[in-house]
């Protein structure tokens, strides 16, 4: 800052417009003389000693006045910037090995903070930073050995997500989890035991866009050769909240011309959802050896008759994106018909043609193959039979299709054997057993 001292000094006996001023101020080799204000700005800070003396016409002197003058430090001033490393038009997920041909993106929020995928790395570069002491204003160098040394001697960085901090003036970080982040920097100036200031900036970690389609056909099957118009639904939490982010093609090159090379809206990055379909998860069309990213667009039809599996796919403007699979049936034309209703009938429909003769046919064979199986004897039936035969059944009563068990003759009655058959082998008389009682 410029500071003014001002004499106030007169001449109580003679012409006060004739005295000799002479300012001596710390710092400065010279005295100042025969000005009545002076205009001065203090490099650093610390004590400075401020002092006046005044000699009248004849040449007496007053006595020095002096004044101390504190000058405290100025606090550094924290800057951060931000880019993403890219090649071939698509943004690096990891750190780069060698930057010779990378094209740096600043994916920016309207509130100046970031706006990125999970898991993909941003630099984060603090040497823009510099000491608030006037000799360091413009200086732009993190090197304390160059004669550009902004006066920054420590970078902390706190990155949000409770990782351990880090320090440097650039520093590379990712976050895994969705969400939004602040991020710290703190900067230490060389003065004394170092004075520090810190500044913040917001991290936004895309979420992923939630798809709401359960069924992206309106009816039950699509019929084979048809051209099908898919439904799709889909959301994006961070559209929802009102983020608002865009992407800078090149961090040097200012395209808006607005003096700041790192704001320029190339691209959209919360405009509208990117929708694509796989026709076929089961046919690998590009092979690249996933079967489930052949995002080849052309008319929805199938020849193939079946179950198909396609995938929807909805990317957001950072390249975060879900899949949904679902299974659509393709019948062919003549299963597709729907069948006729009572009302649709007429008499010709009941009139047996060429179509419905071998269905006529079929039907008359069943029915012939079932009368011979009835008329077929059951083992039950068959030993009925036997038992009239050994019991001489002369009148039978059928009981639901079987001979009763009482209508039959009873067997003779057995007779008295003599002595003489008792004692022949061949009667086949058994003589029982006598046991002597005790």
């Amino acid at each position: 800052s410029d500071y003014i001292f001002e004499s106030l000094s007169f001449d109580p006996d003679g012409d006060t417009s004739l005295l000799q001023t002479i300012w001596d101020i710390t710092g400065v080799d010279e005295p100042i003389e025969n000005v009545s204000s002076v205009h001065h700005t203090f490099a650093e800070p610390g004590l400075y000693t401020v002092s006046l003396t005044v000699i009248d016409e004849r040449g007496a002197e007053s006595a020095t006045k002096s004044f101390q003058i504190r000058i405290t430090n100025p606090l550094p001033v924290p800057m951060i910037e931000f880019r993403q490393p890219s090649e071939n038009g698509t943004v690096l997920a990891d750190i780069p090995a060698d930057d010779a041909s990378v094209i740096w993106w600043v994916p920016f929020a309207a509130d100046g903070g970031a706006f990125i995928a999970p898991d993909h790395s941003i630099l984060l570069d603090g040497s823009a930073s510099y000491d608030g002491d006037p000799q360091f204003v413009g200086r732009t160098s993190p090197d304390q050995q160059d004669a550009d040394w902004n006066g920054i001697t420590r970078w902390i960085w706190d990155f949000g997500d409770a990782t351990p901090q880090e320090e440097g003036a650039i520093v590379w970080h990712s976050w895994e989890r969705p969400g939004t982040y602040e991020v710290t920097l703190t900067v230490v100036d060389g003065f004394e035991g170092g004075d520090t200031n810190t500044t913040t900036i917001l991290v936004h970690i895309s979420r992923a866009p939630e798809i709401l389609t359960k069924d992206p056909i309106d009816s039950d099957y699509v019929t084979q050769g048809d051209l099908v118009l898919l439904n799709h639904s889909a959301t994006d939490i961070d559209l929802e909240e009102g983020l608002e982010a865009w992407l800078d093609l090149d961090a040097f090159d200012d395209s808006d011309g607005d003096g700041d090379p790192m704001n320029d809206r190339d691209r959209s990055l919360t405009g509208e959802l990117k929708v694509d379909w796989d026709l076929n998860a089961l046919i690998d069309s590009d092979q690249d050896g996933d079967y489930r990213n052949d995002f080849i667009w052309g008319n929805m039809t199938w020849y193939q008759i079946g179950e198909i599996r396609v995938v929807l796919q909805v990317c957001d403007g950072v390249g975060v994106c879900t899949t949904e699979d679902y299974v659509i049936t393709v019948l062919s034309v003549e299963d597709s018909k729907p069948p006729l209703d009572w009302a649709d009938l007429t008499w010709r429909d009941l009139v047996p043609n060429k179509s419905s003769a071998g269905l006529l046919a079929l039907v008359g064979l069943v029915l012939f193959l079932g009368w011979l199986v009835m008329r077929q004897k059951d083992e039950e039936e068959l030993d009925a039979e036997d038992m009239l035969e050994t019991y001489d059944v002369q009148e039978v009563e059928v009981e639901g299709g079987l001979p009763g068990m009482d209508q039959h003759t009873p067997p003779p009655q057995p007779k008295y054997l003599t002595v003489g058959e008792r004692r022949n082998k061949e009667s086949g008389y058994v003589r029982p057993i006598r046991t002597r009682r005790r």
